[in-house]
């Protein structure tokens, strides 16, 4: 029997639908949302969301696996999996989490799924067996997917990390009488994963029609009340003292939970057990007489708007916390330990700095000023670069969003399959408009990292009407990657930039060396057919097929590799009729 909340879920399913130019598959669409919805308070981009999706064949009943460390979502390419990666470099008692996701557009919950999933887990977890042994079983996808969580416990077992395992069944059911057999298997399944993971805490959760529409119609909050002990003011500035136990109440939520959202402009991510971090901690958890704010430099918040009460509290609109990321999630940290109380009898301060602006150029400057007084990496700075600035501004006169700030877009509600990131433009421009799909595939979280890339990826000197057709020409191809003509999902995994490349190639006529030459083509809007791209694809994957034969390679390290984008770009321009057309423009460093 459908509720009202299962109705209501229905309605927002398709209301996301019908603002995008390519409906998902409906399956794909519940999974997309169940995983949303189970993963709300880790803040992730619909990009996240989607490469850690693995539903399909062979996925032993698993749909989505994302795996935090120090609440930074791993990738196959993070500096963790890096050779040579000290794992002293972790801090000791760091947080490892695995989530794992199971969606079923059903109006229950079954003893079925939970059994699957207790099957799937107990052989992915055991770490006797090899890739080759659970390959009979499972996808490439699923086992690379956990082999994130496998690979990082084993190498930060001796820093003894702190390892949450959550498995989450989402249905549009009743969560309030599952059926004896359904709890029981719930918790049946929690201790195999505690067996299977020792030391570890295992939690398996119904989500149910109820729980999803709660979590669909709560918005992150932005607006938020901080009381100041003391402050001064210039203008619309202003810089004072917070009591930590007040600092942490602003930051946690009614479940005791980090708001990860509040720090969505920040141009770095929590950096975990680092030096400065460990000073930090062992600031908070010592007893000297000092203040906090003598030996800390203190967080600086962007506003859109300030009303201060007689009491000295501020309510602030639009809250984004740019600086001082480290120190925050240090003070929720640790008082999370020893409880708000005890800290506000010591009655130790935080400095902050309020700037209330609604002026973008202003809020760029603050970011990139305040982050500069510090060691950051410069890549971090680049979404405050002008060229992403301009960027923004084109996408957005186009009806395309580019989110510089992520989740900007997403939390304003605009349709996701017209949201582009910083690092998803990167890797399509890498692919399209340098023909290194391989670069694209094997570097999706460090791709921006290497200054020489950056640069090749991004100029001044290519049009901005070129990178949203990029854009544009990649999120065609994924969509239509998803209709079941292209079979498993591993294959759009790890061939989708293969494809656009090809494509590419084959309608240029020519070798590209350089996002500039794509600008004749992006003077005309994008059209691809579905027989085009499931051609593409059949071609591909069977030429990296008789490759991963003949050299007994996995398929994942043959789309990796050098050798098979030059395969695949030979084959676009032998497909091409201009086969023979010269090459334009061949320069290999961006700059058109």
């Amino acid at each position: 029997m459908h509720n009202n909340e299962s109705v209501l879920i229905d309605g927002f399913i398709a209301a996301a639908q019908a603002e995008r130019d390519q409906p998902l598959p409906q399956d794909v669409a519940f999974e997309t949302f169940g995983a949303q919805m189970a993963l709300r308070e880790w803040n992730l981009s619909d990009e996240e969301i989607e490469a850690g999706r693995v539903g399909g064949g062979q996925d032993g009943g698993i749909d989505g696996v994302y795996v935090f460390l120090d609440a930074d979502l791993l990738d196959e390419d993070s500096e963790i999996f890096a050779d040579g990666f000290n794992p002293k470099s972790v801090r000791k008692g760091a947080e490892l989490v695995l989530r794992v996701i199971q969606s079923k557009e059903e109006s229950g919950f079954g003893e079925t799924p939970l059994d699957k999933l207790d099957s799937a887990l107990g052989r992915l977890l055991d770490l006797n067996l090899t890739d080759e042994n659970l390959l009979v079983y499972y996808s490439a996808e699923v086992i690379g997917r956990m082999r994130l969580f496998t690979r990082a416990w084993t190498i930060l077992a001796v820093r003894s990390p702190q390892i949450t395992i959550q498995v989450d069944y989402v249905s549009k059911g009743d969560t309030a009488n599952p059926a004896a057999a359904v709890t029981q298997k719930a918790v049946d399944l929690e201790a195999t994963l505690e067996r299977l993971v020792p030391g570890s805490d295992a939690i398996v959760r119904l989500l149910g029609a109820k729980e999803l529409w709660e979590l669909a119609n709560s918005a992150p909050e932005y607006d938020l009340q901080l009381r100041f002990a003391e402050y001064f003011s210039k203008g619309k500035s202003y810089t004072g003292l917070v009591n930590l136990a007040d600092y942490f109440d602003f930051l946690t939520d009614e479940d005791g939970n980090l708001r990860g959202h509040l720090f969505d402009w920040n141009v770095r991510d929590y950096q975990g057990g680092v030096a400065v971090n460990k000073n930090i901690q062992e600031t908070l958890e010592s007893d000297v007489a000092d203040d906090f704010w003598w030996l800390n430099n203190g967080v600086t918040i962007l506003c859109s708007g300030v009303n201060i009460g007689g009491d000295k509290t501020f309510t602030m609109q639009n809250v984004q916390i740019v600086n001082g990321m480290q120190t925050s999630h240090s003070i929720h940290s640790a008082i999370l330990k020893i409880g708000a109380d005890v800290e506000r009898a010591r009655g130790r301060s935080l400095l902050v700095r309020v700037f209330e602006t609604q002026d973008g150029e202003t809020r760029d400057r603050i970011i990139r000023a305040t982050n500069n007084q510090t060691k950051v990496p410069d890549a971090s700075l680049h979404a405050t670069e002008d060229i992403h600035r301009q960027l923004e501004a084109y996408f957005l006169a186009n009806g395309w969003y580019y989110d510089r700030r992520k989740n900007f877009y997403k939390n304003n509600g605009k349709p996701s399959d017209r949201i582009v990131s910083i690092s998803g433009l990167g890797q399509s421009v890498m692919a399209l408009g340098l023909s290194r799909p391989d670069d694209a595939r094997a570097r999706p979280s460090s791709l921006l990292s290497n200054p020489a890339d950056y640069k090749s990826i991004f100029s001044s000197k290519v049009p901005l009407a070129t990178y949203l057709w990029i854009a544009q020409f990649q999120r065609r191809v994924d969509d239509l990657l998803l209709s079941p003509e292209i079979g498993e999902p591993y294959l759009r995994t790890n061939f989708r930039f293969h494809v656009s490349v090809y494509l590419a190639t084959k309608l240029l006529g020519a070798r590209i060396y350089s996002p500039a030459q794509l600008a004749t083509l992006a003077t005309q809007p994008v059209k691809l057919s579905l027989e085009e791209v499931v051609d593409a694809m059949d071609l591909i994957v069977e030429e990296a097929e008789e490759i991963a034969e003949l050299e007994e390679f996995p398929l994942d390290r043959v789309a990796k590799s050098r050798a098979f984008a030059e395969v695949v770009i030979d084959l676009a321009l032998d497909q091409s009729p201009d086969a023979d057309a010269a090459v334009v423009g061949e320069s290999t460093d961006g700059e058109g």
